[in-house]
């Protein structure tokens, strides 16, 4: 008990100071192009605040603390990690859209994960929970008017909770079982290649946030919910998820506590199975993932007279490095003929290429199909090998042409391009400037919208 109330006061005191990204297990022999580090640029290991670097055929893990005079290190003997990370943006657009301006987005994301297995000795347990302090305006819903939101951290202000679960890992980590609050967008719908980009499009896309209530439980909404994962091999698994069916609005539920498991508020499922190939610890081949998702949701539309029938669909999600560039300072091997030769040991940059495909054929659904892609180059500069290089465009079809006052259809679509490029500064700090073009902004004839913006975050 004394323990566990250590636990609970060290969370707590996160909470008010600092916390981010989860932290989970030890990642070394995870290839860097598996979407937990894409994901969470900043890694943790045993308490260690840092990154990881792919060098000589091995993952090395690059230490940047503060350790607080030693407090992370003690804690994460404990079981217990805690981190924050601040985002703040300015967004402008100088022409098109319903009007012009400039709007300031922030966001203070914490996180604290406790080990019950190092804590209290309890096999393959562990809690986890995550809240957000949303700050600034939407400059998709002040200016722009359109449905790919500009910003991916952009919504109502409050301080909310997010997530907050326990974790069951059976079999060697081989199945889990996760129930509490969840949110999908964690573990669901996450393309490696894509998370780079600033607009809400690339993240939780809108096949699924335009034809679930309220955008389904997903940033920074969360939901009750089940979730259990099978690995039966290493290069395939399946996840799958039950959730309250409607979120609510952000405004009414504004701290994340609203929660509503009846039958007349519905549900929404989602399952997934991932295929990752050339992800083996010394594959020397290009990695890629695949992963095909779908899912369907029972609550009933607040905007109709009555409750709609179950709306459904299915997505298609591709990412694969196209080049990997080779540590320039490589080492003798030997190759199928005995003799020796100098073979090029593998970095973490390289280019690679990214897809989502999403269909949800109901009649009530806003976007019916949904495509987009793009590319990035991690290290494309010499000497800033952190520092990503993006381009990538989206295209989403709407089931109903809108109309304009005249009474005359509007194009029944939305496309998205952006240009992006994240600088990592310190391995603490990076800047990210960003420019985007909304062409048919909700369909509607509203102008074409340029916007410029960008991005700075702060870790600690």
């Amino acid at each position: 008990m004394k323990k566990l109330f250590l636990a609970l006061v060290l969370l707590g005191s996160a909470i008010d100071t600092s916390l981010t990204a989860p932290p989970y297990e030890d990642h070394r022999d995870h290839d860097w192009n598996d979407e937990y580090w894409h994901h969470h640029h900043y890694g943790y290991w045993h308490g260690e605040r840092g990154y990881w670097r792919y060098r000589g055929e091995k993952h090395e893990f690059i230490r940047v603390n503060p350790d607080w005079g030693g407090l992370r290190t003690r804690a994460a003997d404990q079981g217990i990690t805690f981190n924050t990370q601040y985002l703040a943006e300015v967004w402008g657009n100088p022409t098109g859209g319903e009007s012009t301006g400039t709007v300031y987005t922030g966001l203070m994301s914490l996180q604290g994960n406790v080990d019950l297995q190092k804590l209290l000795g309890w096999q393959g347990a562990s809690v986890s929970t995550r809240w957000y302090w949303l700050s600034g305006q939407d400059i998709s819903a002040e200016h722009v008017g359109n449905i790919f939101t500009v910003s991916n951290i952009a919504g109502f202000p409050t301080f909310r909770m997010n997530e907050l679960w326990f974790q069951q890992k059976f079999l060697n980590d081989r199945i889990s079982i996760r129930a509490g609050q969840l949110g999908a967008d964690s573990e669901f719908d996450i393309s490696t290649y894509s998370v780079v980009f600033l607009n809400a499009t690339f993240s939780w896309s809108p096949y699924l946030s335009t034809n679930t209530p309220n955008g389904g439980p997903a940033y920074p909404m969360g939901a009750p919910g089940v979730q259990v994962a099978l690995t039966p091999v290493n290069w395939l698994s399946y996840r799958g998820a039950v959730f309250q069916g409607n979120p609510f609005a952000q405004n009414v539920n504004r701290y994340g506590f609203r929660w509503d498991l009846s039958t007349s508020n519905g549900y929404f499922s989602i399952h997934e199975l991932n295929l990752r190939m050339n992800q083996g610890g010394g594959s020397s081949s290009l990695p890629g993932t695949f992963k095909l998702g779908g899912w369907f949701d029972t609550a009933p539309d607040p905007t109709a007279n009555s409750t709609r029938p179950w709306n459904y669909g299915f997505y298609f999600i591709a990412d694969q490095m196209l080049y990997r560039v080779p540590w320039p300072n490589s080492g003798p091997d030997v190759d199928n003929k005995s003799k020796q030769t100098t073979a090029a040991s593998l970095t973490n940059k390289g280019l690679g290429i990214f897809t989502h495909i999403g269909l949800s054929p109901q009649n009530s659904s806003i976007i019916n199909f949904y495509i987009d892609g793009g590319l990035n180059y991690k290290g494309l500069i010499p000497s800033r090998d952190n520092d990503v290089l993006g381009v990538a465009i989206a295209y989403g079809h709407l089931s109903n042409n809108p109309q304009n006052n005249q009474g005359r259809s509007n194009p029944s679509y939305e496309i998205l391009l952006e240009a992006t490029y994240q600088i990592e500064l310190t391995t603490w700090l990076s800047v990210q400037p960003d420019l985007q073009y909304v062409i048919h902004p909700s369909g509607t004839d509203i102008a074409n919208a340029l916007v410029l913006g960008a991005r700075t975050t702060m870790s600690f």
